[in-house]
Parts: C-alpha cells; sequence; structure tokens
C-alpha cells in the first residue's frame, strides 16, 4: 500500500526549516515519507559548480538538523522552482506540497516561500498546503469553498481523507440581485423579498443534496452552508465571520481564478489549493 507522501520545498532560510519541521511532524503522525526538495535558480547556478557538489554541501547542512530525513529522499536540482517542484510531486507522486505562506505581513516571505508561492500552485497538480503561521498542522475545522461540481466533490473527499478527524463545513456563496437592479424590470419591494428568499431556499436546498451526495464517511462531522456574498475576495472574511474554521479549502481547475488568488493572500488561517 501507497505510503502517504509529502514533499517540502526549502532554500535553508529560518523561514523554510519551520516549515519542515512542521511537515515532518505532520508526516509522522499519518506513518508517511517526506521528501525534501532544494531548487537552485538556474539564474544564480554556475556552470562551473556541479549540481552533484551542490547536493553534497547542501545535504550534510541539512542533516546536520534533520538526520532522519534520507539522502535518497533530499533532491537538489537545478532550474525554475514552479517547474521543478511540480515536477518532483507528480514523479513522487505525492499526496500534497507543503510550503510558506506568500503574504507580506507574515514570517513566511523569504525568496522561496514567498514569489514562487502562486507560480507552484499555478503548475501543481498535486494539493498545496500554504502555511500561514508558526503552529502545528492539523486542524479542527475546516471551510471548504466549493461551486457543488463533480471537480469540487473529488476536493472535498482528498479533504477528509487528509484529516479524517476534522469537521468539514461546506459553503457555497451565492450572488442576491439588489433591489435598484430588479426595479428595472418591475419587481416591487414584496416581489423583491419573495425572490431573494426563493433563491436563499434553492442554494440551501442544493448545497444539502450536495452534501448527501459525497458519502463522507459517517463518523466525519460534516455541515453544509449557503450565504449570500458579494462575491468580492476583501470581503469574505467578514462574510465568513459566523463560522469557526482553521483551514479553508479552496478547489480550483487547471486555471486558478484570481478569486483563489485573492482568497488565499488575504487569509489568516492556512489555505490547501485542490485541483
Amino acid at each position: 500500500m501507497k505510503k502517504f507522501t509529502t514533499l517540502v520545498a526549502i532554500d535553508f532560510s529560518r523561514s523554510s526549516y519551520v516549515v519542515l519541521e512542521k511537515a515532518l511532524d505532520f508526516t509522522k503522525k499519518r506513518d508517511g515519507e517526506l521528501h525534501v526538495i532544494h531548487v537552485v535558480e538556474s539564474s544564480f547556478f554556475s556552470k562551473k559548480e556541479d549540481i552533484d557538489a551542490v547536493e553534497e554541501r547542501a545535504y550534510a547542512e541539512l542533516s546536520k538538523s534533520y538526520s532522519e530525513i534520507k539522502k535518497e529522499n533530499f533532491h537538489c536540482v537545478s532550474g525554475k522552482v514552479k517547474v521543478q517542484v511540480a515536477n518532483s510531486a507528480k514523479l513522487l507522486d505525492a499526496d500534497m506540497i507543503i510550503m510558506g505562506n506568500s503574504g507580506e505581513t507574515h514570517f513566511l516571505n523569504e525568496l522561496i516561500m514567498g514569489s514562487h508561492t502562486k507560480e507552484i500552485i499555478k503548475n501543481a497538480q498535486t494539493p498545496v498546503l500554504v502555511m500561514k503561521d508558526e503552529h502545528e498542522l492539523e486542524y479542527k475545522n475546516i471551510l471548504v469553498l466549493t461551486d457543488l461540481s463533480d471537480e469540487s466533490a473529488s476536493a472535498i473527499k482528498k479533504a477528509a481523507k487528509f484529516f479524517p478527524k476534522s469537521k468539514i463545513t461546506l459553503l457555497n456563496l451565492f450572488y442576491l440581485p439588489t433591489d435598484d437592479k430588479l426595479g428595472l424590470f418591475g419587481f416591487n419591494e414584496d416581489d423583491l423579498g419573495k425572490y431573494q428568499a426563493r433563491i436563499k431556499d434553492e442554494s440551501q436546498k442544493n448545497i444539502d443534496t450536495f452534501l448527501s451526495s459525497l458519502s463522507l464517511p459517517k463518523e466525519m462531522d460534516a455541515s453544509a452552508s449557503a450565504i449570500v456574498s458579494s462575491l468580492n475576495p476583501k470581503k469574505f472574511k467578514e462574510e465568513s465571520s459566523d463560522i469557526s474554521y482553521d483551514l479553508l479549502l479552496i478547489h480550483s481547475t487547471q486555471n486558478v481564478s484570481f478569486f483563489a488568488f485573492d482568497i488565499l493572500e488575504q487569509s489568516d488561517v492556512d489555505v490547501i489549493v485542490v485541483k
């Protein structure tokens, strides 16, 4: 049976060591296998320097603090970070890539933990867990943004396997037309109220049906909610303030939306992006 496999990209900064330490603990608890990748950017790599020699020195440095990481699980390569991390995750059949935050206001904002985060997410088909703070990678409450699609269902089932002891709340955002717009079509105040109430009821019924169709494990605590939203990422935290969560799951297609990236950047909690 395949072991749960994680991949962590490091640049030997303090931030990347924090990510590595948390990822090691996370992987051990799942009796899994952790791989580490260090990418030497082509623009910084001297042709006079042999990549094998770089790997030897890099592993020697890594093993000073993390002797439990096997040499065969350390990968030192040259090239573009976004390409090499995504390719390595695919070759290793990794279940998850774990990396640092891309925001400017948090501690995880070094080179590989910052500007490359979006690019890795765009390129990788592997779920990417983005740490936003220094804490254990265990979660009590996971909030899942869903569009009720088959792809979203697949992402939710992956999350249930990753975090079987967590409570999962599905959230479907829907937009209500304003009275100004509907007034143009002859809606009066009473018509508007009835129309908006019908949209709310239908939205909740749809997400309840979607949750039932997932056939999640019976022991898993799962619920679903549909809320009115402006669909403005900057207002998302305010609109979802009644829901308690310490991990946000965003499902995306191959082309990650600006909405998803905006939510990722502004989130105060860890985010996992699943394609």
